[in-house]
């Protein structure tokens, strides 16, 4: 049986490699770049959440000295789930 996800997409004209991990939180979607490798690491805020909320998330991630990883942000911001 095959997989569910797609393996590329095509976004402007080119195509984009995509992988999926099941170790990875949902809740986190990670960019690897193959000219010069860098990595970025994008938090993806649930659908349900209220702007306030993804508005706390956003800025939470965005601040430097911030260490939580993805799934602990997320459980500490109530998004009315």
């Amino acid at each position: 049986m095959g997989s569910t996800h797609p393996g590329r997409i095509t976004v402007e004209g080119r195509v984009v490699r995509l992988g999926w991990y099941t170790s990875q939180p949902a809740g986190l979607l990670t960019l690897i770049c193959d000219f010069g490798r860098d990595r970025f690491d994008l938090l993806v805020v649930p659908a349900q959440a209220t702007a306030a909320c993804a508005a706390t998330a956003m800025t939470a991630a965005a601040t430097t000295d911030n260490q939580q990883r993805t799934p602990a942000l997320l459980a500490d911001i109530e998004c009315g789930n």
